[in-house]
Order: C-alpha cells, then sequence, then structure tokens
C-alpha cells in the first residue's frame, strides 16, 4: 500500500508495480540496503513520503473501506434506477462497474438550457450536493483563468519549451457539450432510506 498525499493510496499485488511506486513517492530511492545515501534510483521520483499519523488514519480507512463502497454503490444504484424511466435524463458510461466508487451519480440533461433549469429546481427542492461542473471554477477548466494565463509564482517548463503558445483562447467543444450538459450529484453514506426515498421523489419531480 503506497499514499500519497490526498491522491489516496494505491493497492497492488503486482510486484514490479509496487517496486516503481514505492520509489516513486520516495525521490527514486531504491531502498535495497540499509544506507539511504548509498541507494540507487531506478528512476525519477517525488517527494511524497507520509507520516505515521497519515499511516494509520489509512489503515483505518482501508479497513472500513468494504463497508463504504457497499453503501455507496447501494444508494447510487437506489438514484439510478429510480430515474433510468425519465425520457429526458441520462447517465454517463461506467466502464468498469464492479469498480466504481460511487462517490457521484452523473446524469445528463438534453441541452445546456435543460441542464441550467433542471439545477435550479433541485436546488429549490432541497436536493443538496449536486454540482454544475460547467460553471464551476473547481473541477473544469473552462473558466480558470490563472491556467489559461499560466500564472504561476515560478517559471512553468511549458512557458520556456513553447514560449509562443497561448493558452488564453483555449477552447474544448467536444467537453463543453457534454459537461453544460451534466449535473453530478454527491452520494452520502449517511443517507437513511426514509432519505433515499425522500430525495429520489423530489429528484423525479425536478427533473420530469
Amino acid at each position: 500500500t503506497i499514499t500519497c498525499g490526498e491522491g489516496g493510496a494505491l493497492v497492488t499485488d503486482d510486484e514490479a508495480l509496487y517496486e516503481v511506486i514505492q520509489a516513486y513517492t520516495d525521490h527514486g530511492h531504491d531502498h535495497k540496503g540499509r544506507d539511504r545515501g548509498a541507494d540507487l534510483h531506478p528512476h525519477i521520483g517525488t517527494n511524497f513520503r507520509i507520516s505515521e499519523l497519515h499511516a494509520a488514519v489509512g489503515l483505518a480507512q482501508l479497513a472500513k473501506a468494504d463497508r463504504i463502497l457497499a453503501t455507496q454503490r447501494a444508494h447510487k444504484k437506489f438514484l439510478k434506477e429510480g430515474l433510468a424511466d425519465l425520457p429526458n435524463v441520462t447517465f454517463r458510461e461506467v466502464p468498469d462497474p464492479e469498480g466504481d466508487s460511487a462517490g457521484f451519480l452523473s446524469f445528463f440533461l438534453p441541452t445546456e438550457e435543460a441542464a441550467r433549469a433542471a439545477l435550479k429546481r433541485l436546488s429549490e427542492a432541497g436536493v443538496d450536493g449536486c454540482f454544475y461542473w460547467y460553471d464551476n471554477n473547481w473541477h473544469y477548466p473552462r473558466r480558470w483563468e490563472h491556467f489559461k494565463k499560466l500564472i504561476s509564482p515560478n517559471t512553468l517548463a511549458i512557458a520556456r519549451l513553447e514560449p509562443e503558445r497561448s493558452w488564453e483562447n483555449l477552447e474544448l467543444p467536444a467537453s463543453d457539450a457534454i459537461m453544460s450538459r451534466n449535473i453530478s450529484m454527491l452520494i452520502k453514506l449517511s443517507w437513511t432510506q426514509a432519505e433515499l426515498e425522500e430525495r429520489l421523489q423530489k429528484m423525479r419531480a425536478a427533473l420530469a
């Protein structure tokens, strides 16, 4: 198990992959001997080592992982199946359903206008945890001025390698066409069955 800050954890039974990752998280050290100064470096690495406290929290969370995943998947399945008959609602394709962490339920409306109207109705109905990434400054680059202008406290490699290239007029029409119709809803562990049923009814009314 290798953990990297907010990056989470990697669990594998592939020994070769483990050796790469454990070195990558610690400057590329191979950790083959007792003398750190004599370690070889099979490849470049980063400085993502974790503290003992973080490791302890990670182990505690790992012990709860099966319950967390089972609960989130059950909640997501209940809501998704309850909305599946609505003709104007479609869902993102999940390539590996069994590996889905089910942290969010993402669904699509036919148009950007329909998505915006649905988001407003969901909010008015008290359905919380719904995100419209298309307008959000958090997870979608459409409004990332700092990214487009390459604003950084240090000189970025791309600015040196391609100094004439401008990102300010970056356009992603294919992505925009998808994200403008998308609403992603947080799946909570704490929901009771009664809360799930109430939420589904509110969502059906808002999305119908």
